[in-house]
């Protein structure tokens, strides 16, 4: 919810300017329902220490919020500005279908353990427009900030906490199309980068509605793969995955 004031709040700031239309502003909040699935390991490069965050530790699915605001402009030369939060807080329990090392600890196989997970994503998003008429087409780099905690506490063996957290430069491509005198519009983006042994991809396909009174209605589906290897010295290849709805003003 501070994140959602904090948008709105900055929406109110800027009257004079999208008044004008040198700025189109877009602000919005989103419910995100998705599906958990895929295996970690903190400082262990042996692939045997794998946990399974379903059959292991117990998750399956979430929601959670995501917060945007984006900034238009006819300045040449100058990028388009796109921010977004996303947070992921999850916990469960759960029993271990093998021995694993996690950080420092040896949790034993059918150790009872209970688990939460913490992941916040902010997306600085920099983007031009080539072609923005009936049809866009978005170019740009998703410069995306990963900040994540973790636990696991066995019934026995004790408490491990993993802290991963790191700048991720991403490519960045987003098109559409608006159906005209109608407010709908479908589209589509997503940011993607590999490296090393590492890869990640966060995309977005949505139907929107922008009604004539500057509130507009947004359903889609998201998916985000975060694929790590040695990234901090974390381990893991997760997905979450889902639809989601929610609501923007548009100036």
């Amino acid at each position: 919810m501070r994140q959602s004031s904090l948008i709105f709040c900055i929406v109110l700031l800027l009257p004079s300017i999208t008044v004008a239309d040198v700025l189109g502003v877009r602000a919005g909040a989103n419910y995100w329902m998705y599906d958990l699935s895929g295996t970690a390991r903190y400082e262990t490069q042996n692939s045997a220490n794998d946990i399974d965050v379903n059959n292991d530790l117990g998750y399956d699915d979430g929601s959670n919020g995501i917060y945007y605001i984006s900034f238009e402009h006819p300045v040449p030369f100058l990028p388009n500005v796109k921010l977004s939060y996303t947070k992921i807080d999850e916990d469960a329990s759960g029993r271990l279908s093998k021995t694993v090392d996690f950080g420092d600890l040896t949790f034993p196989v059918n150790e009872q353990v209970d688990s939460d997970f913490e992941l916040e994503q902010t997306d600085i998003i920099l983007y031009y427009s080539p072609l923005d008429n009936v049809v866009n087409i978005d170019l740009g780099l998703n410069a995306k900030y990963i900040d994540s905690h973790a636990s696991i506490t066995g019934a026995v063996t004790g408490r491990e906490d993993a802290d991963v957290s790191g700048w991720v430069p991403m490519a960045y491509v987003g098109a559409g199309v608006d159906l005209p005198l109608s407010g709908l519009s479908v589209s589509a983006d997503g940011a993607y980068i590999k490296y090393d042994d590492s890869s990640f991809y966060d995309f977005t396909v949505r139907a929107t509605y922008t009604t004539p009174w500057f509130l507009g209605l947004d359903v889609g589906y998201r998916k985000i793969k975060l694929d790590l290897d040695d990234f901090d010295d974390s381990y893991a290849d997760v997905e979450f995955d889902g639809p989601y709805a929610g609501a923007y003003i548009h100036f």
